[in-house]
């Protein structure tokens, strides 16, 4: 079955077939089925691992038989090697030895001829064969003797594995290992597993070792060429069967078939295509050597041609070499030249990424070095000088540790490993093929291969390709290999090459976790508080001591495995107590949102079938009536709170109670009920397994990296399973403090971060939100001109850490980190999109915020954004080591719904099996949400499927973008977009909006109104029309949201459609008013302002769909007045959504008046840009033009001014002074006083201020001018 499926599964679909899938169409796999059988089999066992019988019925019918298996890996564990290449090929001669005419064609490789340098040829000697047979003269190479030598070899190995110091050193190493990875090194029965990995890891790389250096003594370039040559003289030494050894030599992308550049696996010139690419400059390579190339479909041509050959001749010669060196040679020199052409090309065409690095790296092309050259400028050079920085950073950092400098240091350092371990991989790479590039000038010949070719029929040649000698090399390297590769082998070759996450060890469940925890960190601190003025803190020892305290205290009471307890409090270190007393006693525990009033605590309680109920004294003093809840509903159960739970007995009590505590913990029974959004009715509880925690666990520990010297700050409720996870379990077992607070306010936080304890935190958007709002703030209290400043600053660190290993902003912004303690590390967002702008800027600010996706069913983590410099706007992250993620049935972008499979998944909802099966299919669970994953594997998040709106024209929009394309204005303070039900069938975009007034309070909310709306409309402008908001309300309200804070969409829609339907009934008295007559003429200048026919300005179009933005507004003034008519209210013009609410801003006053030609030539612009200099310039230009004009008024004109109490400063108000001279705005601004006058604008004659480029890049950089002709419609001029 196993083969079946990899057959009609992997080999079947794959671009080899697609000529044949393309002959047959439908009858493609009947065609298939009459001449293919898969068979489940192994070479490396007798008779492919089928009894003697059924390998005899299968050999009857049998003509010949291609063998193509082998161990690819150059220097796999000798005995790997051996069962491949020499077990299986003594196999495959005993089914031979079945066939009515035994017949073998045997695949081999070229590069059996070792370390040697000359003339290849076919017909040299196979059986005896060593590369160094004439430099060890008299020496002779038996195959059979060789292969019992291994065998002898490989069991002197595991003979040397049992010796008892070296047993105690896989102990010892078992031990470390597990102390590495937080396991208990004492718990013998896991211990032994562990040794014995540890054995058969050394049994492997020792064998592997010695396998090496007997290949290379004997010459050849590595294990694989050494076995597959002894696979050759097994066969060669057989006279009683018909066989073919056919030798390939580098085998490489098709010319041909199934077409031009196809190619996969590993292949010889990838990892070098790779490397240069990455940006390795410097190849090293033997000039004059060449590399023998061949392409994969002519290699298939020769096997084929040898096939039929050994049908029809019982004595065909023994060796064919498919290679191209002997007709038409390319050297490296030339290979390395056509490299440089192509990663040019690359580059020049590659849209992503940083253009001027592309620009460089186009500009960089390979070169041509020798061995030695290399070693001394490029990898090995680069990989000793990280090595020793490396080096140098270790020595400093304990020396500066603690403050901003250990983490620029520490960061730097992982740059610095990383890069060494780049250089190193590289290093390697050329090493692998030092033997094929450099040292070795091999000139394989292929004389009978041309012979055997030209038997073939000419009719029928083009059937077994075979043309070496016309291939153009530049053609094939730069149109067909480059590209094959590129597309079919670097994207498989990059993902084997990614740096591989080190998952974190998994335990068995949450009680072997805790057990492990507190034994390993017994006198560390695990949990502190501050409450009621005094300092509290808890050893992992005093919480082994309480849990076992409580659980016997439950167990005692009936709790015992399958009952559940429902656990209600706010954070602090009892609520993580209670938790794992509760799973111990063998319970699931049921967490409930404190702030769940007594009706809907009891509700739980009842839905999830619990014997019990714990509260702190807090929740039980603000719910006298629970008792009473419960009473209503016939729910007898207990009540207690922790005072109880914790409460002493004599200590042969407590050894009593103990004693009734299970042994053991199913790994798959639910360790917490979790219930999602909804307190009435029937809301989904879900079941989170041990299993699912413990791998969660793993998952987070392998990415965040907490250790005994972190801590973290607890602000999330305890009840959510991000908190519970990432801000609980994940530090508790990493032996990592956990930090509580008695009162979640700003200023305990701010108590909490001073401390200098924290160093890392999780929180949801709306904590980064108001952190980076106060940041800003208190910048801003510095004065605009540093807020300014510090913005350039942030922007350009946030560009440093992206392109760079360096992150200045611990320094640069070093009062904002000491104020937040100088040691945070990670702040880490879920829960909802974080907006991209504040976590850009905090960023910039130096910290490392990191954004994860999860949901409750997933244990809550899917995705999150790895520790690094680099930021990926609008990714969410990569999966979790684990966790897998794809996209169903993605659309023509990649957009889809967002499946996950992972150990991490929850059981299902508890008592719902309806449900569960809705989400939980084929074990992936179906997360409702819609997003894409890039070529790098990260995800981004676009909506809820259940949200997407789709339009008359079955375009798909999703809420999410649309909220962030319009959502970047500091005029909003939160919106909500949905859909609305659409006249024309589908549905429209719509957004509730409500404004942040707070923004500028010198602004009217009317004011504020109107910035929200030219936002939008200047947004509209730049996208297409299916994307653009059709409906705007704005609301003074908060959007309405759940108890996890999430926007309730449907009473968003409720909200819209109830504000949509009082607008067109205004909108509609408004047009029975003004009479069709006004209605028609308001139409004919919007249709000439939009450049649209008058069909498609109808009374209820909206102007932004009509192209409007703030311009055409004045434009659209302009026009109404110029064919008689009046804008009662100008400054509410553009308050205007539709032509129908115009009508209520404008009057009709001179019915004579000619409508505006549509034809009419705009006045012809001025063809020279407006100059803007750069902030810095201007900022001091316009210093010393102040300094200028203080001297010239004060120093020379000696100026007095008097009456300066009669400004109206508490509002708006215009000056119109006497003209007397070029100095009189100057003199005004003077008496106005500076805060005033740098508020205050003049205008100036348009002709004379700004009439050439240079006056107008002086007034528009240095001045408040703006400019205004002199005769004509003033606004029109405006």
């Amino acid at each position: 079955f196993e083969s079946r499926n990899r057959f009609w599964t992997s080999v079947l679909t794959s671009p080899p077939f697609d000529p044949l899938r393309k002959k047959f169409g439908k009858d493609f796999e009947d065609f298939i089925r009459r001449k293919v059988v898969p068979i489940n089999g192994d070479v490396g066992n007798e008779f492919l691992g089928l009894s003697e019988q059924e390998a005899r019925e299968m050999m009857a019918d049998c003509d010949v038989i291609i063998n193509a298996a082998g161990n690819v890996t150059f220097n796999p564990p000798l005995e790997s090697a051996l069962r491949t290449n020499v077990v299986g090929s003594h196999n495959i001669i005993t089914l031979a030895r079945m066939m009515r005419r035994p017949c073998l064609i045997h695949v081999s490789t070229c590069f059996v001829a070792g370390k040697r340098s000359g003339s290849i040829w076919e017909n040299e000697p196979v059986v005896g064969y060593f590369p160094r047979k004439d430099e060890l003269k008299g020496t002779e190479f038996n195959v059979n003797k060789e292969i019992e030598d291994c065998s002898r070899l490989s069991e002197q190995v595991r003979q040397e594995a049992d010796d008892a110091v070296q047993m105690a050193r896989f102990r010892e190493a078992a031990r470390k290992r597990f102390e590495e990875e937080g396991r208990d090194p004492d718990d013998e029965a896991e211990l032994k597993s562990a040794i014995f990995r540890e054995r058969k890891m050394w049994i492997r790389e020792r064998t592997t070792e010695l396998g090496a250096e007997r290949a290379d003594y004997w010459g050849w370039t590595n294990i694989y060429t050494y076995s597959k040559s002894l696979a050759e003289q097994i066969i060669a030494q057989q006279d009683d069967i018909v066989k073919i050894l056919v030798r390939p030599s580098i085998v490489e992308s098709a010319v041909e078939y199934p077409f031009p550049g196809w190619n996969e696996g590993f292949t010889t010139t990838a990892p070098l295509i790779f490397i240069a690419l990455r940006g390795q400059p410097v190849v090293p390579i033997n000039e004059k050597l060449v590399l023998d190339i061949i392409p994969v479909d002519m290699v298939a041509g020769v096997i084929l041609a040898a096939t039929a050959k050994a049908l029809e001749d019982d004595n065909p010669p023994l060796v064919y070499q498919a290679c191209s060196g002997d007709s038409n040679p390319i050297e490296m020199r030339r290979i390395v030249g056509l490299l440089g052409l192509y990663k040019r090309e690359y580059y020049r065409e590659k849209e992503s990424g940083n253009k001027l690095l592309n620009k460089l790296s186009a500009a960089m092309e390979a070169i041509p070095v020798s061995q030695e050259t290399y070693e001394k400028i490029s990898a090995p050079m680069l990989n000793r000088l990280a090595k020793r920085a490396r080096q140098i950073l270790e020595d400093a950092e304990p020396e500066w540790a603690g403050g901003r400098f250990s983490h620029i240091i520490s960061d730097l350092r992982k740059s610095i490993e990383e890069f060494e371990r780049n250089t190193k991989e590289t290093m390697e790479a050329f090493a692998l093929f030092k033997p094929f590039m450099i040292d070795n000038e091999y000139q394989f010949r292929a004389d009978n291969v041309r012979e055997l070719m030209s038997s073939v029929v000419e009719e029928e040649r083009h059937l077994l390709p075979w043309y070496p000698e016309k291939i153009d090399w530049y053609h094939y390297w730069l149109r067909i290999h480059f590209p094959g590769v590129r597309k079919w082998v670097l994207p498989t070759l990059e993902e084997e090459l990614k740096k591989i996450e080190k998952r974190a060890y998994t335990y068995k469940d949450l009680v072997d976790l805790f057990d492990t925890a507190t034994k390993r960190f017994a006198t560390r601190i695990s949990m502190r508080v501050k409450r009621n003025g005094r300092r509290e803190a808890y050893t992992y020892e005093d919480m082994r001591e309480l849990v076992l305290r409580a659980a016997g205290f439950l167990a005692n009471h009936g709790i015992k495995t399958g009952s559940k307890v429902v656990l209600c409090s706010h954070n602090m270190p009892e609520w993580g107590i209670t938790y794992f007393s509760i799973i111990r006693s063998g319970a699931t525990a049921v967490p409930v949102d404190p702030a769940s009033s007594a009706e809907e605590i009891a509700n739980f309680a009842r839905l999830s079938d619990s014997s019990a109920i714990i509260l702190s004294q807090r929740v039980a003093d603000e719910r006298p009536d629970l008792g009473e809840a419960l009473r209503e509903i016939d729910l007898h159960i207990p009540v207690w709170t922790f005072e109880e739970i914790f409460e002493i007995p004599s200590e042969a009590e407590e050894k009593r109670r103990i004693e009734l505590l299970p042994s053991k913990i199913l790994a798959n029974s639910p360790a917490s009920l979790i219930f999602t959004s909804g307190t009435t009715g029937t809301p989904k509880a879900v079941m989170l397994s041990h299993k699912n925690f413990v791998n969660m666990v793993s998952m987070l520990s392998s990415v965040l990296e907490m250790g005994t010297n972190d801590a973290v700050l607890s602000v999330l409720p305890l009840h959510h399973t991000f908190e519970f996870s990432a801000g609980f379990l994940t530090p508790f077992s990493n032996g990592t403090q956990i930090h509580y607070l008695d009162e979640l306010s700003a200023e305990e936080l701010a108590k909490a971060l001073e401390s200098g304890q924290i160093t890392g935190m999780i929180g949801v958007p709306a904590l980064w939100e108001m952190l980076h709002r106060r940041i800003k703030t208190r910048l801003r209290e510095n004065g605009d001109w540093l807020a300014d400043v510090a913005d350039n600053i942030i922007e350009f660190n946030a560009w440093l850490r992206d392109n760079t290993p360096f992150n200045l902003g611990p320094i640069l912004f070093f009062p904002i980190h000491e104020g937040m303690g100088g040691r945070i590390r990670y702040l880490i967002s879920g829960g909802s999109a974080l907006s991209e702008k504040v976590k850009r800027e905090l960023h910039g600010l130096g910290f490392n915020i990191l954004e994860g996706y999860g949901l409750t069913e997933a244990s809550p983590v899917l995705t999150v954004m790895r520790p690094g410099n680099k930021l990926i706007d609008g990714s969410v992250g990569k999966p979790l080591p684990g966790v897998e993620i794809k996209i169903d049935d993605p659309d023509e972008n990649g957009v889809g719904e967002i499946l996950a499979r992972g150990q991490n998944i929850m059981l299902g909802y508890y008592k719902n099996e309806e449900a569960t099966q809705a989400v939980l299919q084929d074990r992936w669970l179906r997360t409702g949400d819609i997003g894409r994953i890039d070529e790098d594997g990260n995800l981004y998040i676009l909506g809820r499927s259940k949200d997407v709106i789709i339009d008359s024209n079955g375009k798909n929009i999703y809420p999410d973008e649309i909220e962030e394309l319009y959502g970047k204005s500091p005029y909003i303070k939160e919106m909500s977009v949905v859909g609305l039900p659409d006249e024309d069938g589908g549905e429209k975009i719509a957004a509730l909006v409500v404004p942040n007034y707070e923004y500028d309070l010198s602004l009217s909310r009317a004011e504020i109104n109107r910035k929200v709306e030219e936002h939008f409309r200047e947004v509209s402008a730049s996208l297409p029309f299916f994307k653009r908001v059709k409906v705007l309300h704005i609301t003074a309200y908060e959007l309405p949201r759940t108890a996890t804070r999430k926007v309730k969409r449907t009473e968003v829609i409720n909200i819209l459609q109830q504000l949509e339907a009082k607008s067109k009934k205004l909108a509609k008295l408004k047009i029975e008013a003004n009479g069709d007559e006004t209605g028609l003429w308001l139409r004919k200048i919007v249709a000439s302002v939009a450049n649209r026919s008058l069909s498609d300005v109808r009374f209820d179009s909206r102007l932004v769909d009509l192209g409007f933005d703030s311009l055409m507004f004045v434009e659209l003034q302009a026009a109404i007045e110029d064919a008689g008519g009046r804008v009662l209210s100008p400054d509410r013009l553009n308050e205007a959504q539709t032509v129908a609410e115009m009508l209520n801003l404008v009057q009709r006053v001179d019915k004579g008046r000619r409508l505006i030609d549509d034809s009419v030539v705009e006045e012809k612009k001025e063809e020279a840009e407006d100059v803007k200099l750069p902030w810095l310039i201007r900022y001091v230009g316009n210093n010393v033009i102040d300094l200028a004009q203080s001297l010239i008024y004060d120093g020379i004109l000696e100026t007095v001014i008097e009456g300066r109490s009669n400004i109206p400063v508490h509002t708006n108000f215009i000056v119109a002074p006497n003209h007397a001279s070029h100095l009189d705005t100057g003199l005004v601004k003077k008496a106005l006083g500076k805060d005033v006058a740098e508020q205050t604008v003049a205008v100036a004659a348009a002709d004379y201020w700004f009439d050439t480029k240079y006056k107008r890049a002086f007034m528009n950089n240095f001045t408040t001018l703006i400019p205004i002709e002199r005769s004509g419609n003033l606004r029109q001029s405006l």
